[in-house]
């Protein structure tokens, strides 16, 4: 039989390593695990032979399981079909009922990279010889997980918003999500949102329990509610004042991650790369993150809200204040609002003043576009860190800097006066579905900058052409009506028409 053909080689335990020989596929393999990664290649007779090593990051492996634990996922993963909506309906990963075959095998569970930037998990099964040669398989590959330095979270809180998007979120994630979780071994807490603001209340006031992250399930609204009652929770627990516009904000010591389930999914499409829900949950399960930018928006010495992607006022405020309005249509709400403020083109007087970014690194005219390592946002951080001399530690462990404050805003600033027909404020690309290079392509997660984005009074049939380009991925910025600036701080003041005319 093809399993008496394994035969045990001399195993190396020296530092940390283990060789051994094991069948995959009916075929017997030599099997390596370093602190890094775990590797194997096709026994040889001949060395003349060639042969194809093959190799897997242990940062990207999820887990190492007896028998075949897991098989329901590349089926849950390819189906389309509605699936059940609760905590106790969703298919669990099951295991094998051969006892024979969890005794003497295991699965290795990582990730693979698709051709579109999608991840999917592949499953790797090896044959061993005995059960003691299984055990100690899984329980170094285990060991060897827990030691890398992604730190990988272990409980989370999940929310799910319901109606957002085309309003599957609680399928998404039971039929997409769920078993990857438990597959990793993470401990979810689910919180179902009830109303409009429920997950920022929920987290201002709820009390303080050891968790490593929230896990947000819904579009960029229910994401910017979890970071908004983090940054207030935070800076009531350290006595800041949020409605003071110079105070230098603490940033919060949990990770928030998104699984996009809404009707633009922009922070996910931005971070990752793709809208996928899969693709969010793997990266959330090994640890991934990076920093992104967060703009706190005042008004009269009072605080508005924080923002972390987008802020838009004329045109896009106005269409995305309209589209709550069209919820029930789902994510073409945009569509029949923007045509409806299209057609009104209408314009606001009001007066723009800006502090203009002095870093000559970057600017909103690069070629290069923002990417995870990105060499403008890393540079920024280590400076931030070195001039301010101290950190924060996050639950993970990992450095965090100080928000930055702009506390002497009398110098530098720049004033723009006229008929607009959007002022729009961009934190990164705001690359989806609707605007595939984004409203600003070259804005950046961290690099502490705003990208402005004015839009002056035009014909309609000119703010037609930019819109079209927008919608295209074409250059939409290359119009004389349309401003860029890249900025540290602004403010906007409305203006009657009359004032216009009055000298600054």
């Amino acid at each position: 039989m093809a399993e008496a053909e394994v035969t045990k080689c001399e195993e190396k335990r020296c530092s940390g390593s283990i060789e051994e020989r094991l069948q995959i596929n009916g075929k017997i393999h030599e099997v390596t695990l370093t602190e890094e990664s775990l590797s194997w290649k096709l026994f040889q007779n001949n060395p003349s032979q060639r042969i194809v090593n093959h190799h897997l990051k242990l940062s990207e492996v999820i887990t190492a399981e007896f028998g075949t634990k897991g098989h329901v996922i590349d089926k849950q993963e390819e189906s389309n079909e509605k699936g059940p909506e609760g905590p106790e309906g969703y298919q669990r990963i099951q295991k094998t009922n051969s006892l024979k075959e969890e005794s003497t095998s295991f699965t290795v569970f990582a990730v693979k990279r698709s051709r579109r930037r999608k991840w999917r998990v592949q499953k790797i099964k090896f044959h061993c010889p005995d059960v003691q040669s299984c055990k100690q398989w899984v329980a170094s590959i285990k060991q060897t997980i827990a030691k890398q330095e992604t730190q990988r979270p272990k409980r989370l809180i999940v929310f799910i918003n319901p109606v957002g998007g085309k309003g599957q979120a609680k399928e998404i994630y039971y039929n997409k999500v769920a078993q990857l979780f438990e597959l990793a071994g993470i401990q979810t807490e689910i919180t179902v949102t009830e109303t409009s603001g429920y997950a920022k209340d929920y987290v201002i006031g709820w009390q303080v329990e050891k968790v490593d992250g929230i896990v947000c399930v819904g579009g960029d609204g229910t994401f910017a509610e979890v970071v908004n009652g983090l940054l207030i929770r935070t800076q009531k627990s350290e006595a800041i004042d949020v409605n003071d516009v110079h105070a230098t904000l603490i940033p919060p010591n949990l990770r928030v991650g998104v699984i996009p389930a809404g009707s633009t999914d922009v922070i996910a499409y931005n971070t990752t790369g793709v809208n996928d829900p899969v693709t969010s949950a793997l990266q959330i399960i090994l640890g991934y993150s990076l920093g992104l930018d967060v703009c706190s928006v005042h008004n009269n010495n009072e605080l508005v809200r924080y923002t972390v992607s987008f802020l838009g006022y004329g045109f896009f405020g106005d269409m995305l204040k309209d589209s709550e309005n069209y919820r029930w249509i789902g994510p073409h709400r945009y569509e029949v609002a923007g045509a409806k403020k299209y057609l009104r083109n209408q314009s606001y007087c009001g007066e723009v003043s800006f502090l203009p970014s002095t870093d000559e690194d970057h600017n909103p005219w690069d070629k290069a576009t923002c990417r995870v390592g990105c060499g403008v946002c890393l540079r920024r951080q280590d400076s931030q860190l070195s001039l301010q001399g101290q950190q924060v530690q996050n639950s993970y462990g990992s450095p965090s800097t100080q928000m930055q404050s702009i506390t002497d805003p009398s110098t530098g600033w720049k004033t723009v006066r006229g008929e607009f027909i959007c002022v729009n404020a961009a934190l990164v690309a705001g690359m989806c579905g609707k605007t595939p290079h984004g409203v600003s392509p070259t804005a950046h997660l961290g690099n502490g900058c705003v990208d402005l984005v004015l839009v002056k009074k035009c014909s309609r049939i000119n703010y037609l052409r930019h819109m079209l380009r927008l919608a295209s991925g074409a250059n939409h910025l290359d119009f004389n009506f349309v401003e860029v600036h890249r900025v540290k701080a602004f403010k906007f003041r409305p203006l009657r028409p009359e004032d216009l005319q009055k000298k600054t």
